[in-house]
Order: structure tokens, then sequence, then C-alpha cells
């Protein structure tokens, strides 16, 4: 029998919370019952393409969004829906969702999921058509995804929250991949020569969302405070070399560590002693789960939703001092390693229980779709 296959949508499928959480589940999933296929909005290769053409996806390429070109980009989408009609679910997860779901409800695809991921607060043209999407994306789907209930209120209102018309999926992880050892620590840092450092590490692409000036601003203090201070930063994006640039200018280039996108993140967070995340806003954080699961103390703003707060490891404060954050940083030195993993794992963020789940939805609605 062959697997029923899922058409699921995002804007790029290169490394970032959504994707990295697509590729988990992807890997984690029964592909002999379900298989996954991707409409992504760019012409170039991304960094999973590889991997999931070996695990038997199909990516199909189309236009990216631009307000001033809007035709073409729906119009590359309707020839994705023309040439495909085998398609019977859609699972949207770009930020601009509305659109692919409303040209998949007019090709006639049954089951159409819009899932939330994150809340976009900057106000740009595309800040405009978010606004719009918020007022009539209900119309054009079947169910309604979302990692937590502050996202799902920000995307599809308080009213389909309280009317448990929201399904939550948990932003799933291997928790076991991040019990903390003391080689694995041991090794890594005499590797990354951070034998006798004091670590402060971030994950998150560079991206104004995640707030790495302020970040480097933080650890400017805390560099004045320790200089045995070092700043790990993992992960790319587009704001990356502003970024160098003002580490250079505030004297801390040397102290920090730019690792670019790597695939041994669980052993690289054996390697810090406080994980830090100021964003400006978050749908969840899966970096912050990931975190708690390896054991790190973590220094959070007050804007990430607190249904990440799934161990004591976390600390809230607001984004309005740099001193402030650097001290409570600096708090945490010599703190002892609390193994988590096993913590992480019971409040459900195991992504097979996800995958398990997923895959049970995906194939009751084919089979409803028959």
């Amino acid at each position: 029998m062959e697997p029923i296959r899922v058409l699921h949508e995002n804007a790029v499928m290169d490394v970032g919370g959504i994707e990295c959480l697509l590729m988990n589940l992807y890997r984690n999933i029964d592909r002999s019952k379900v298989q996954f296929d991707f409409m992504v909005h760019r012409a170039k290769t991304g960094y999973f393409d590889r991997e999931i053409e070996s695990l038997g996806g199909q990516i199909y390429r189309c236009k990216p969004f631009n307000p001033f070109h809007h035709l073409s980009y729906l119009n590359s989408m309707r020839k994705v829906f023309a040439s495909h009609p085998e398609y019977k679910i859609i699972h949207a997860h770009s930020d601009l969702k509305m659109w692919p779901l409303r040209l998949a409800k007019e090709a006639g695809i049954p089951v159409r999921i819009a899932h939330c991921h994150n809340m976009e607060t900057s106000v740009d043209l595309k800040w405009l058509f978010l606004e719009y999407e918020k007022l009539f994306i209900k119309r054009y789907c079947t169910h309604l995804f979302a990692c937590s209930k502050t996202a799902a209120a920000w995307l599809y209102g308080e009213k389909a929250v309280k009317n448990n018309q929201v399904v939550y999926v948990k932003n799933g992880i291997e928790p076991e991949k991040y019990q903390f050892s003391e080689a694995i620590r041991n090794r890594v840092r005499r590797e990354l020569n951070l034998k006798d450092k004091f670590v402060v590490g971030h994950v998150g692409r560079f991206a104004k969302q995640k707030n790495h000036a302020f970040l480097l601003d933080v650890f400017a203090e805390i560099r004045r405070r320790d200089p045995r201070a070092v700043l790990m930063l993992i992960g790319t994006g587009s704001l990356l070399p502003e970024i160098k640039e003002k580490a250079a200018r505030l004297g801390i280039k040397e102290s920090v560590i730019f690792t670019g996108v790597r695939s041994d993140v669980p052993e690289l967070m054996q390697a810090m002693d406080v994980f830090a995340f100021p964003s400006f806003y978050e749908g969840l954080g899966i970096a912050l789960i990931e975190a708690q699961a390896a054991g790190l103390p973590c220094v959070v703003s007050d804007t990430v939703p607190r249904e990440a707060d799934i161990t004591e490891l976390v600390e809230r404060l607001p984004l309005s001092s740099a001193s402030d954050w650097a001290e409570r940083i600096l708090s945490f030195r010599n703190t002892p390693r609390k193994d988590m993993f096993e913590r992480v794992e019971a409040a459900e963020y195991d992504i097979r229980k996800t995958a398990k789940r997923l895959e049970r939805f995906y194939l009751e609605c084919q089979a409803d779709a028959k």
C-alpha cells in the first residue's frame, strides 16, 4: 500500500526553527504510511533539500512573496495545485499562509491546515498582509494548529482559543540527545579552547526577532565584569554581517564564537554555562526547550510564551537593561548542571510522540476525504 502524501507549504526549507521542526517530524514519522512533500517559495537550493529528496519527498518551487509581484506569487502556486490534483491534505507553515490555503480551497483540496509557529510584530509592507491574513484566514482552512496559546490568539483570535478551535502541536525534540554529559562537555570545550571560560550561549537565526544586537550589548557588560567570558552564537541569517560588525565595534569580536549552521547543537549546548534568549517575540521558542533539556540555566525575555517554561531553569527579564541581564547571567557562574531531559520528555516535548499524533491525524483525514 502506497503512503499518503501530505503537501507541506513553507517559505523556505533552510535552517530555522520551523524548518528544523518539520525535518524532525519528517525523520520520525512512519514514511511507509505518510510521505511529506514540500512547496517552498525560493528558487535556490535549501539546506534540507538533499535530505528531503533522499527520504522520498518532492520539492515544488514557487515564487517568493513580494507585495509588488503578488500575482506571479499566486500563479506559481496555482500551477502546482493544477499539476498535482492527487493531494488531499495541505499543511501550511509560512508566515503568509492564507494565500496558499485560499488557492488550495479553490483547487478542491479538502483538508487545509493552518499552522501558526510564530508572532510577527515588525511594521513593514509584509505587516499589512499579515493583518489582512488575521482577518480572513479562517475562511480558507479546515483546521487551526498552533505551537502555543499565545501564537494561536495572535493569529486566530482569543475567541478561537476560548472555544477550543485550535489544535496545539508540541514543538518536539529528541530529549535524550540533550542529556548532560560531563565527558561531552569536556571534549567540546577542549576542541573549542573553552576549558576555563564562562560560556554564554544562544541558538537562533540572525533576524531582528532574535535580538542579537541587544545580546551583544549584554555580553559587552558581562565581558567587562568577567574577562573569561565567551559568547557562542549558533546559526546564520541575513543580519549576520551586521552583528559581526557590531561585535567588532564593541571590542568583543575576539570573545564571540560565530559557529554558523551546526548539526551538533546538542553537543555544543553541553559546552555552554548559561543560555540567553532575548527575543522580541516567539511563537514558543524551540531552542529554549532544547536548552532546558540540556540542563542549562536560561535567561529569557518576558515576551517569550510562558508555555515554554517547563522546568525551573527559566529566568525572565524585561528587555530594558543590558546591565540587569548581564548581572543575572553572571549570577549563574559555577552553577552545577541539572539533568533535565526526562522532565522535558515528561512534558510531552518528544518529537516521536508528536510525529505519531500527526500521523494518526493525517491518516484519519485522508480516510474521511475519500
